[in-house]
């Protein structure tokens, strides 16, 4: 079913400024106020919104490039561009390029990238498409990045031949004539550096172009052999593939998978959460510049949507400073920046706001990079935690009502071990 099928009756919020323009060129509707016009169908608010955007493009004297498939500069349906990670994202690209595809063709966008920066255009011209692909995008790409890890290793062409038989999983990159670079979970690494320690007999067939290893098809064990082959996969450790031995094995208390003692201790020093399922142990650290801070203050107006509230006014500054080893560029300066964000005063509101202080506590919520409006490099700028900058216009001007976003923003908090 359509959104204009579910919504008979609808009351679009427009600036004041807007609503004076409308008047003039005579749009049509049941009546307007301080606030905004109603109309009694999804279709009429939505034509009157696209003329309040035509009205808005011809009075700043700039060209509608969205005829041109991409959205003007001054466009207010532009959807924020998602920062990621070049090496994660080329991961993704190469190896979840089903994913990618779903999300595209289930929105009707046009995902790009460039450089360290991924935009959605929507083809139909609908921004809600793009913003809901948008937000798809960043959960998939928080899932799988945070469990990604990157090692470099000295080339030669048995150890790569090596790794694209049977470990099909790891991402080759090559740095340069004499390294190349795996990407993959902790698991497939950790086995594939065990492989290279244990022996080089293992590899060295692959030194010869002629000396193909064959692989049969296996058959197909009966269901006695299968459990059997089940509970010798429950005694291994998953990393070393080592037998677990009870009194020196770890059984994580949440997940209960378990892995040898020194197995464990080695990539819990990575990353705190599982090397299997992800599952997070332990407190997340970012690269948010230490000396910051974020204050809290109420006032009793309401926001769009939650007129039975008050309003929760969060103040994030950061000052400007040098960066560490833990960021891009270590010892060159960075620019500053001050924020303020809106939450509801309600209960679920109050909830999201102790997630968030437990997020910039652990400097989570910012981090150093290129902005993605100015396009400056070596700024403070947001760490894929969404905050609403705005109180009203919507999703599209990061403001309200937004009834999912409360939903949203805990998921991305979860994603980072903050629930």
């Amino acid at each position: 079913m359509s959104l204009p099928q579910v919504f008979t009756g609808v009351r679009l919020l427009l600036p004041n400024s807007d609503l004076s323009k409308l008047h003039s060129k005579t749009v049509k509707h049941k009546y307007k106020d301080v606030n905004g016009v109603s109309s009694e169908s999804f279709q009429e608010a939505e034509d009157i919104y696209r003329k309040s955007v035509i009205l808005q493009t011809t009075c700043n004297g700039s060209r509608d490039l969205r005829q041109e498939g991409r959205p003007a500069q001054s466009d207010p349906l532009e959807i924020e561009p998602v920062k990621v990670d070049d090496i994660f994202m080329h991961y993704i690209e190469k190896m979840k390029s089903k994913e990618l595809d779903i999300i595209k063709k289930r929105n009707a966008v046009i995902m790009k990238r460039d450089n360290r920066l991924v935009t959605f255009l929507p083809q139909s011209g609908n921004s809600l498409h793009a913003q809901f692909a948008r937000e798809q995008f960043i959960t998939l790409y928080q899932k799988i990045a945070t469990g990604l890890q990157t090692r470099t290793y000295f080339y030669s062409p048995g150890i790569t031949m090596l790794c694209k038989a049977e470990f099909p999983e790891l991402l080759i990159s090559h740095k340069d004539e004499r390294q190349f670079q795996l990407t993959g979970n902790f698991i497939s690494l950790e086995r594939f550096g065990k492989c290279l320690k244990g022996s080089t007999q293992r590899y060295s067939h692959y030194q010869t172009p002629n000396k193909i290893k064959v692989y049969e098809t296996p058959y197909r064990q009966n269901v006695e052999q299968q459990k059997s082959i089940d509970r010798a996969k429950d005694e291994t450790c998953p990393i070393c593939l080592e037998p677990l031995n009870t009194s020196e094995c770890t059984v994580l208390p949440k997940c209960k998978h378990r892995f040898c003692k020194d197995c464990l201790k080695r990539a819990f020093q990575l990353k705190p959460t599982c090397p299997i399922c992800g599952e997070i142990y332990g407190s997340l650290t970012g690269t948010q510049p230490k000396g910051g801070s974020m204050t809290v203050s109420w006032d009793s107006s309401s926001l769009p949507g939650y007129e039975k509230y008050g309003t929760i006014l969060i103040s994030y500054h950061i000052p400007s400073g040098r960066q560490g080893d833990e960021h891009p560029n270590p010892g060159m300066p960075y620019q500053g920046v001050s924020r303020i964000a809106y939450i509801p005063d309600s209960t679920e509101g109050r909830k999201v706001l102790k997630l968030l202080q437990r997020a910039f506590d652990q400097q989570l919520t910012f981090t150093i990079g290129r902005s993605s409006t100015t396009g400056q490099n070596n700024v403070v700028t947001w760490n894929d935690i969404h905050h609403k900058t705005s109180r009203d216009g919507g999703p599209t001007r990061y403001g309200y009502p937004d009834p999912e976003y409360l939903k949203r923003v805990q998921d991305e908090l979860k994603a980072k071990g903050i629930s």
